[in-house]
């Protein structure tokens, strides 16, 4: 198949333009990786997919008219696009964020994944699959999380003083605020006047709707606890 110059730009626009949408929806969460990077990404798997097809093109005409060279000249056309796939994935890791014990850009590296295989898909023609995939990959940003409420997972760093007195607290208000304490990790810091200061990172599981603010501020009601930090753990940005 010889692609007319107008198929090759019609390809090519759709491509940016599917890329562009996904990368819009990125954007409104703000992060780094918005329109420009999801477009670009798009726009390039085209156009590698489509200097394969056209390679490849080229290739079966030249042993077609070299009939005795035939034997010996091969073409895949599935071996561009299969390095897109590998090498997107440096592309999307760039994207990725590890600190704290947090981890934050999971979502953000696969719709860059998933975006290059949506200009393949409209690099080879297949209009209605990139479509459709580009609006599953909206629906699948956008609604999902909102559809299944799946429990949050949040680490709280808080420093105090009077151990027991306030372990015995926190307790409580683990148990009124239906929060499951899923792993703590204990450190004490002693000071040369004798005194000392307690730091205990909790990894808890909160109920739908919780207020997370509101806690804090009922925490911060105890005189014994004098720094309170919240640590996000959830690994779907």
């Amino acid at each position: 198949m010889v692609f007319t110059n107008m198929e090759l730009l019609l390809r090519l626009l759709i491509a940016a333009s599917l890329g562009g949408i996904i990368g819009y929806e990125r954007e409104l969460k703000g992060r780094d990786a918005g329109i420009r990077t999801h477009t670009l990404v798009s726009l390039g798997a085209a156009i590698i997919t489509l200097t394969q097809l056209e390679a490849s093109q080229w290739v079966i005409e030249f042993a077609r008219d070299n009939t005795d060279l035939a034997p010996i000249v091969t073409t895949d056309i599935t071996r561009l696009t299969a390095q897109i796939v590998n090498g997107i994935g440096f592309l999307g890791a760039g994207t990725i964020i590890v600190s704290k014990r947090s981890v934050t850009g999971l979502t953000t590296a696969a719709s860059i994944w998933a975006v290059a295989s949506l200009g393949i898909s409209a690099g080879m023609g297949y209009y209605f699959m990139a479509i459709s995939s580009t609006l599953i990959m909206l629906l699948v940003l956008r609604t999902v999380k909102s559809v299944f409420k799946i429990e949050r997972t949040k680490q709280l760093e808080i420093r105090y003083v009077n151990r027991e007195q306030t372990l015995s607290y926190l307790e409580t208000c683990f148990k009124e605020h239906h929060i499951s304490v899923v792993s703590t990790d204990h450190s004490i810091t002693y000071h040369d006047d004798g005194t000392s200061v307690c730091r205990d990172l909790y990894t808890l599981h909160l109920p739908i709707n919780f207020n997370m603010m509101k806690f804090i501020a009922i925490l911060g009601e105890n005189k014994n606890i004098f720094e309170i930090n919240t640590i996000k753990t959830t690994l779907d940005n």
